[in-house]
């Protein structure tokens, strides 16, 4: 959280701002004693929350090598709105196919008061109109404590750090280099073991080139959880 603020702190005056709201859907499923199935689905609302700018969906398929340690291999597709010259959203979707394979540690603290979970994926993004795959790593560190005698509600926190591998020759904006940085803070609430809801504040902070001044978005983000 302490970079996130830095980062924002930092952006100058000049950025690309926008507020915005995300709502994921996230479907985790046990299919066996180690293999695992994943399901999200993901509307993004920009423009100030008037225009719908992203859809996504993305499965997935994990096998659990130990309780705390899952590897993934997944697929998304994004449709994502496309802009005129003059930077206003159209009612135009150009589609990015992405493959991505991933890690996860989750483990909870003896007291079972604190959870913490790493998440590792490298996607292979392939976007309409360039030739060229653009290959991205991200990491994040997600944190949830559960207050006591308040088990069901939690404070949970998470950052996330977004760097290109590649220099891709159809777009001066995917190269490689740091691309994005995502700070989350929020509540959540656990209705039953198998369905949570969490809500609260994503700061958004994506490094442009070419002369073009950096993004700086503020997220409100509502997840639902679900796991059988």
């Amino acid at each position: 959280m302490a970079a996130a603020l830095t980062v924002s702190a930092g952006a100058q005056a000049g950025d690309n701002t926008d507020f915005q709201t995300w709502v994921p859907i996230n479907i985790n499923v046990k299919l066996g004693e180690q293999l695992r199935g994943f399901l999200e689905f993901q509307p993004r609302i920009g423009d100030d929350t008037s225009h719908l700018t992203s859809m996504m969906i993305r499965p997935a398929i994990g096998w659990a090598i130990t309780p705390q340690l899952t590897i993934w291999a997944g697929y998304l597709m994004s449709a994502d709105a496309l802009k005129d010259k003059n930077g206003r959203y159209l009612d135009k979707y150009g589609i990015e196919n992405r493959i991505w394979q991933g890690l996860t540690w989750k483990d909870m603290t003896d007291d079972k008061q604190f959870i913490w979970e790493m998440r590792n994926r490298l996607e292979q993004r392939f976007m309409s109109g360039k030739s060229d795959p653009s290959i991205r790593w991200r990491t994040r560190f997600r944190f949830e404590y559960l207050i006591p005698e308040f088990s069901s509600w939690s404070i949970i926190a998470s950052e996330e750090i977004f760097v290109n591998f590649n220099d891709n020759s159809d777009d001066a904006q995917l190269q490689a280099g740091l691309n994005q940085n995502r700070g989350y803070i929020g509540i959540g609430y656990r209705f039953a073991p198998e369905f949570q809801i969490e809500s609260g504040y994503l700061e958004q902070h994506v490094w442009r080139r070419a002369g073009k001044a950096d993004l700086n978005n503020s997220v409100w983000m509502t997840n639902l959880n679900i796991n059988f």
